[in-house]
């Protein structure tokens, strides 16, 4: 079923269940459907789908409509995923780690002036950690250009 595809999908990206549930069954319906209808069908609480249908539309994967004749806000699944996984990687998770590099600096400043002030005998090992962290976070930073350049192909 299309639902447990996207709800493996988000996961992996550490993204609740209910966005891929909610995504899925878009995905796979015919008509824009209300959060009603989204609601009962997965039988997950309005406020799961509310959180779930703003998170999806920050993310590009949604967009919303309103239909002639119905005063509720029908939702519809963009369904080019390639572009919904460039739009999370160059917009939610490449700031995450220019944060992350940020925080990096200031645990690394915070270890060297241990060690220069030998405020414990740990200051060393926490610097080698430190940086062995700097390594990951780098090559995090370099692969996400070349993830989103071969999605883009």
């Amino acid at each position: 079923m299309s639902v447990d595809f996207f709800v493996s999908f988000v996961q992996v990206f550490g993204l609740p269940k209910s966005i891929g549930q909610i995504y899925g069954l878009l995905f796979v319906s015919a008509e824009p459907l209300p959060m009603d209808d989204i609601v009962s069908q997965l039988g997950i609480s309005k406020g799961s789908a509310s959180q779930g249908l703003a998170l999806l539309k920050s993310l590009g994967a949604v967009t919303s409509q309103t239909i002639p004749a119905d005063r509720r806000e029908h939702f519809e699944a963009d369904l080019n995923v390639s572009r919904i996984v460039t739009h999370f990687f160059e917009n939610r998770l490449q700031p995450r780690l220019e944060h992350g590099d940020r925080r990096l600096e200031e645990m690394m400043e915070l270890a060297r002036t241990a060690k220069r002030e030998k405020k414990g005998d740990g200051a060393a090992a926490v610097l080698t950690r430190i940086q062995a962290l700097q390594k990951w976070q780098k090559r995090g930073r370099n692969l996400i250009p070349m993830v989103v350049r071969w999605l883009k192909r």
